[in-house]
């Protein structure tokens, strides 16, 4: 990869939210400064800046393309180089994929329990995914980062839930009522499914739990993480996909 490239990151966006890109948007400040890039841009499937408007923009040669993206499906492997048009470009894979994805699971788990005042080998951990009501049952990033986050034996218990196909929020989290728990969202995009829907799941699972020693505490999306920068590198330098 040459300093010479350009650099483009492309989010889902939000009709209802204008700024559902705001994580993206931050690390694309961060990017900026780095030098590692002759020019960052960001630009949403829905929403603004769209990404004609980024593509007219952008004026050096080759143009690498981050999906801002937890999985590795329609929206990367579709709707992004559709996106795209004729416009010649390296698809990078999505940051989701990325295996130091489990270390951000892990790293804002901890800051969770330390929030709460727990220790993080009582608590359970719930990472929270998208999911598909349409085609379910197909292997996601999210479980595989899950399993490697329970496997390093740090915390009580850690599984995957989705918004949209089983196992759902709503069941996983009361299976998890012996514990405090710790949810992580992992998602890519500060729309109504970080915003309104897991909040709303969280909020009830509370009104339902008696006890109080045992909390439900939110922390946010891992999309936040400021680690989150060199994952974007690491996806922009590395092999791509062969789009």
């Amino acid at each position: 990869m040459s300093t010479n490239d350009a650099l483009l990151l492309i989010g889902h966006g939000s009709a209802r939210y204008p700024d559902a890109g705001s994580a993206m948007r931050r690390h694309a400040e961060h990017l900026r400064t780095s030098g590692r890039f002759a020019q960052v841009e960001i630009a949403l499937l829905n929403g603004a800046p769209s990404v004609a408007r980024a593509l007219a923009l952008i004026k050096t040669p080759t143009l690498r393309v981050v999906p801002f993206f937890m999985e590795d499906g329609y929206f990367t492997r579709v709707a992004v180089p559709h996106a795209l048009g004729d416009r010649p470009a390296i698809i990078c894979p999505p940051v989701g994929v990325h295996d130091g994805m489990a270390g951000l699971i892990e790293r804002n788990a901890l800051a969770a329990c330390d929030g709460l005042a727990v220790l993080s080998r009582t608590a359970a951990v719930l990472v929270v995914g998208h999911g598909s009501a349409t085609s379910p049952g197909r292997a996601l990033a999210l479980h595989r980062h899950t399993a490697r986050v329970a496997a390093t034996e740090l915390f009580a218990r850690v599984e995957a839930a989705c918004l949209e196909e089983p196992p759902l929020v709503a069941n996983a989290l009361a299976g998890l009522r012996t514990h405090p728990v710790v949810v992580i969202g992992f998602l890519a995009n500060h729309g109504g499914h970080l915003r309104d829907d897991l909040p709303a799941l969280i909020a009830a699972e509370r009104a339902a739990r008696a006890d109080a020693a045992r909390p439900v505490q939110f922390h946010g999306s891992v999309a936040d993480d400021p680690m989150m920068v060199q994952i974007i590198i690491d996806q922009a330098i590395g092999d791509p996909r062969g789009e």
